[in-house]
């Protein structure tokens, strides 16, 4: 029997409905490859490596962004369903220094 928290560590495939409030987040399609770093009441937390924040050292803050890693929730209400991959090489316990998961941000 398969448990949500045997999706921890793991890549997914999270497939969401009416994910509109996702696009700020860089979430700009209804299915989405991701590593699951956590759930709760809330949701399923997946881990977003190339998140980028504002770089508070550049002098031209409007342009000078970096890259971090970032946690990021995903609402029970936005997740139609979730498809787990056991025992598939890169999916399951993968390294997340080997893979760029999931997010496509274009700024």
């Amino acid at each position: 029997m398969m448990k949500i928290e045997d999706i921890v560590e793991d890549v997914v495939l999270i497939v969401l409905s009416e994910h509109e409030p996702l696009k700020e987040l860089g979430i700009t399609q209804n299915k989405l490859f991701a590593k699951v770093v956590g759930y709760d009441e809330n949701g399923v937390w997946i881990e977003n490596p190339d998140f980028r924040i504002p770089d508070l050292n550049k002098k031209n803050k409007s342009k000078a962004y970096k890259a971090v890693t970032a946690s990021i929730l995903i609402a029970w209400a936005y997740i139609s369903s979730i498809v787990h991959f056991p025992n598939v090489e890169g999916f399951d316990f993968p390294s997340p220094f080997n893979h760029n998961i999931g997010f496509d941000l274009e700024n």
